[in-house]
């Protein structure tokens, strides 16, 4: 499998943009109707829901599930982190499953805010990632103290929740939407439809203002 180099985002920057664009230009991801049976994507390596480091692995820095179990425990880490970010005042992060710098980031603050109540290592991503199900809990036991509202609206992003399957294949997450339709185009395609809706938004533009 191949990956496209990134540009390496700003350390303070939370859901870097140009991060996300290069990835969103630069992955094409398959259906998950598509994943191979043998990457049994529906369960961990340990067979049910709990992760280990044989769910993930690490690429450039950003820990990236390998199948959907995994991803979903992710994404309620991220979740239960963001409840913290609302009421701390805190920079929150995308809900899109991947471990990346800023999860670390805001989980390097919410470890810090807890005063001990959250464990793991976060010098690396593979450091918490392996253990996002028991940091979650741990996590929501410290929001749940501080009052956090149960659902909390994170950054939009523009990455579909993908996994990378054990054979190395990227695929969208089933819940993924219309996110999920546009990363399995090609780069070629996804660039033709951002010319495509810029042309659209300049004609609109246009037709506003000889209205007026």
């Amino acid at each position: 499998m191949s990956y496209t180099m990134r540009v390496q985002p700003s350390p303070t920057a939370v859901g870097d943009v140009w991060d996300e664009l290069a990835e969103f230009f630069g992955e094409t991801a398959s259906p998950a109707s598509s994943a191979d049976p043998a990457d049994n994507v529906n369960q961990t390596a340990t067979g049910g829901t709990s992760t280990t480091t044989a769910d993930f692995s690490s690429v450039f820095g950003v820990c990236k599930p390998k199948n959907f179990p995994a991803l979903n425990a992710v994404r309620a880490f991220q979740n239960q982190l963001n409840r913290v970010a609302h009421v701390k005042n805190m920079g929150k992060v995308a809900v899109d499953g991947a471990v990346g710098p800023a999860t670390l980031a805001l989980f390097r603050l919410v470890q810090s805010a807890a005063a001990g109540g959250v464990m793991g290592d976060p010098s690396t991503c593979m450091g918490i990632a392996p253990d996002v199900d028991v940091l979650a809990a741990q996590i929501q036991a410290y929001a749940d103290t501080l009052g956090a509202p149960a659902e909390v609206s994170g950054p939009v992003s523009i990455k579909a929740p993908t996994i990378v399957t054990k054979s190395g294949k990227t695929v969208v997450a089933p819940d993924a939407g219309v996110l999920g339709s546009l990363a399995t185009l090609s780069s070629v395609e996804k660039i033709a439809l951002v010319g495509l809706a810029g042309g659209i938004g300049y004609m609109l533009v246009k037709r506003s203002k000889r209205r007026k």
